[in-house]
């Protein structure tokens, strides 16, 4: 019996639903067959509440850093929590600590970083309490080091170049411009031609400010 279009139906009109729900709605079918269905549908699977969670690939609408969250659920379009971070971290400008990994991310990841640091994938330098986590390619690694400690203005305790930050602040306050996608476009035309979008991301999450989907 396909149950494939029913099961692809029932999912789309959840949104998101658990995997003990799709059993009990779909009665007499063993877990692995269940397993197999979600892989012919392509299924995500969330990186929070022990991967219970499930979705269709059509249905996330993922933010600037390729993350959706759901009623506090979250899901990663690079697929696990550990690989997610793996990538955040390698396309970071200047590298990200826990505690802004943990901010972007909705939870902390002590287990995943540490395992990425093992295996050679991220590095990570401590400065007291703070844990600076940087790509574990030498040249990614060194450039992102720089940008931490270049001469451009950039401290420990604010890691951006404080001209762009100040304008980015008052783009965001004074001018309204309050998603990543229309600070980005704002100071490209004011001041700043060879700002990154990735750049604007990080000053958001590094400052809490407020993001809407772009």
């Amino acid at each position: 019996m396909n149950i494939l279009p029913d099961l692809a139906e029932y999912i789309k009109s959840k949104t998101v639903v658990e995997f003990e729900e799709l059993k009990e709605r779909f009665p007499g079918r063993s877990e692995s067959s269940f397993r197999r269905d979600l892989s012919k549908l392509k299924c995500i699977t969330c990186y929070t509440d022990n991967s219970r969670y499930y979705t269709l690939p059509d249905i996330p609408d993922y933010d600037g850093f390729g993350l959706w969250q759901y009623g506090g659920i979250y899901f990663s379009k690079h697929g696990t929590i550990k690989e997610t971070a793996r990538v955040l971290i390698n396309e970071s400008v200047r590298g990200l600590t826990h505690t802004e990994l943990s901010s972007i991310l909705g939870i902390p990841l002590y287990n995943p970083l540490r395992a990425l640091v093992k295996e050679g994938a991220v590095t990570c330098e401590t400065d007291g309490y703070r844990m600076t986590f940087y790509s574990g390619d030498d040249n990614v690694g060194k450039r992102q080091r720089r940008n931490c400690t270049g001469a451009s203005g950039y401290s420990i305790d604010h890691p951006f170049d404080l001209h762009v930050t100040i304008d980015l602040l008052l783009a965001v306050l004074l001018e309204n411009e309050d998603t990543v996608e229309k600070a980005h476009n704002f100071l490209k035309a004011n001041k700043h031609p060879d700002i990154t979008r990735k750049e604007i991301e990080e000053i958001f999450v590094f400052y809490k400010l407020a993001q809407k989907k772009n």
